[in-house]
Order: C-alpha cells, then sequence, then structure tokens
C-alpha cells in the first residue's frame, strides 16, 4: 500500500485551485500569487508590503484584499502553492473519507523529500521560527486547514499529538537537521513518524 501511495502522490499537482470566479478576475488573481510566489523563492515574502506586490504587476493594492482576504492571507496562498497541507489531508483519505496515518505520513515525507519542494520548505520554515511576519497568518491557516480535520476524525487529545510530533519530526529531520532524525533512510523515516502518529 505504502508504494502504490507514494507513487500516485505528485508535490508538483498539490496545489491550490481558483474556483468560480470570472477569468479576467482571476488573471489578476493568478498575478498575485506569481509575484509572491517569486518573492518565496527570493526568501523577502515575509517583508514586502500589499502595496509593493500589487505595484509589481500595476494594479490597486486593495486587490489584494479583494482576492485573499489581506496580505497575510496572500502570503499563506503563496505558500501552499508550493506545498498545501490542505491537499496533503485530502489525499490522505481512505475509502471511508477518513484520515489514513500511514498515508498522512508518507505524503507528509513525499513533499518534504522532494528535492525542488523540500529546500523551500526549509528555507521558509527557518524564516518563520526566526520571527517572520507571516508566522501568525500561517499558523491561522495551519489552524483551519490541517488540525480542524485532525480533531473531527481523532479528537482534540489524538489531534494534538499528531500535530505535535508532526511539528517535531520536520523541524528535527529537515530544519535542525539532528542526527537522529535526519540519518535515516526515507523508509526508517516513514516508520518512525507513523508509529508517531499513531
Amino acid at each position: 500500500m505504502a508504494l502504490e501511495f507514494r507513487a500516485a502522490w505528485d508535490p508538483a499537482s498539490v496545489v491550490n485551485k481558483t474556483r468560480g470566479r470570472p477569468r479576467g478576475i482571476s488573471h489578476t488573481r493568478q498575478q498575485l500569487l506569481s509575484a509572491a510566489e517569486q518573492h518565496f523563492f527570493a526568501g523577502d515574502l515575509g517583508t514586502i508590503s500589499s502595496r509593493e506586490l500589487a505595484s509589481e504587476i500595476g494594479v490597486s493594492h486593495t486587490l489584494v484584499n479583494y482576492h485573499f482576504g489581506s496580505r497575510d492571507g496572500l502570503v499563506a496562498a503563496a505558500v501552499a502553492l508550493r506545498a498545501a497541507p490542505h491537499d496533503v489531508i485530502a489525499l490522505s483519505r481512505d475509502d471511508n473519507q477518513r484520515i489514513d496515518l500511514p498515508r498522512l505520513a508518507h505524503g507528509i515525507l513525499a513533499i518534504w523529500e522532494h528535492q525542488e519542494h523540500g529546500a523551500q520548505l526549509v528555507a521558509f520554515a527557518r524564516r518563520l521560527a526566526s520571527d517572520d511576519s507571516s508566522a501568525l497568518s500561517i499558523a491561522d491557516y495551519i489552524h483551519n486547514a490541517v488540525f480542524a480535520p485532525l480533531v473531527e476524525d481523532f479528537g482534540q487529545e489524538h489531534a494534538r499529538r499528531i500535530a505535535t510530533a508532526t511539528i517535531g519530526f520536520l523541524f528535527g529531520r529537515y530544519v535542525l537537521a539532528l542526527p537522529l532524525f535526519a540519518d535515516l533512510s526515507r523508509e526508517e523515516a516513514g516508520r518512525l513518524l507513523v508509529s508517531m502518529l499513531r
């Protein structure tokens, strides 16, 4: 099952999808996202203003609020383009629409072990940990898109343990590169993460 699941995981397909807006409006939304994504790669997304982002594509800064609710909403959407946690949750559901913990663990690994996306996530996580100004909006997004579905399926206490184990594992293996985690093969890391989530 794990091999089947891994083959189905394509990190490039884990993106936000725009729904229900006319083409002209979604074009501006996409331009704003693209500009924010470029700053994500450059490492200064946490410091650039709505006005500066809008100016780069030649639109009013009020369109940031129109499309994303706030500058922080745009930041969260740009990060989600690289590896949307709510899509990881969705792809981890079994035939009964419950979150399957081994699938969840291998989905997390597929994203963080990806050659391109993994390095970007590590860099972004390090910036968040060093008091990046977008940390609060990302935390709010993670709470609603990830923690709430976990609570629904597993209850608050188990969901809290899953979240704690996942964050500890990700920081230990990828952000801090602690040998205890970083020296494990992907298969060993997968087994460890599954056992931690249970």
